[in-house]
């Protein structure tokens, strides 16, 4: 839950905040009403020229109803590939996936929470413009239908997407996101979409350090030779 230095990353995907990155932009913030929902994913699309390193995944935790809520956790999984057509799962090419406390929360009606998630090094996004991501959410260690995610009726910016208007439920319950799992509201709502932004840093290139040695190299030659 702790943020990394913002100024050492950029925003690759992102349904939370505004263009400039200075407030939330929560259009039309919502949840389902319908059971199971503790178990919520999207597909991203994503432009990478390069591949990069995932540092920060933030979210919308929804606790749906009144209470004290302690010991809560997030199973986070992100997907390098998203097919939305694909037969059994729609995501594939798992980057990492892991879990992490959130914090207690006392509420006294459905309330929203944005948590920013520090992601451990080491996690690469390849350059596939489509990506997924899944949110499995426990208290206590046990799967909680108090517990879900907020969905907004919004476009990413920066980001887009394959379908437009579209997230996941699991709604068998069999912990695997399938196309049958697709989800809209409708309704006037035509950009429904789970409240995310991904944060990341370029993977440096090899060659670029392949060339700062052999320039170093040099000079100590030039030095010895004098």
């Amino acid at each position: 839950m702790l943020a990394l230095d913002a100024s050492a990353q950029v925003r690759i995907y992102d349904t939370i905040y505004n263009a400039a990155g200075t407030d939330y932009e929560l259009t039309g913030l919502t949840f389902t009403g319908v059971l199971p929902r503790y178990r919520i994913a999207d597909g991203l699309g994503v432009s990478l020229s390069v591949p990069h390193y995932l540092n920060r995944l933030d979210f919308v935790l929804v606790v749906a109803t009144a209470g004290t809520f302690t010991d809560l956790s997030a199973e986070i999984a992100v997907y390098n590939a998203w097919d939305p057509n694909a037969p059994g799962s729609v995501f594939s090419n798992l980057a990492t996936s892991v879990t992490v406390p959130l914090d207690d929360v006392t509420t006294t009606g459905a309330t929203a929470y944005i948590y920013q998630v520090s992601i451990p090094s080491g996690v690469v996004l390849d350059t596939n413009p489509n990506k997924g991501v899944v949110i499995t959410l426990r208290r206590g260690g046990v799967l909680d239908n108090n517990l879900s995610l907020g969905i907004v009726n919004r476009l990413p910016n920066p980001g887009s997407e394959v379908v437009a208007d579209l997230w996941y439920r699991d709604a068998n319950d069999n912990g695997i996101i399938e196309a049958t799992d697709a989800r809209t509201f409708g309704g006037g709502r035509d950009f429904d979409n789970v409240a995310l932004t991904l944060w990341a840093t370029p993977v440096p290139e090899p060659a670029s350090f392949l060339v700062i040695g052999a320039g170093l190299a040099g000079l100590a030659a030039l030095r010895r030779r004098r």
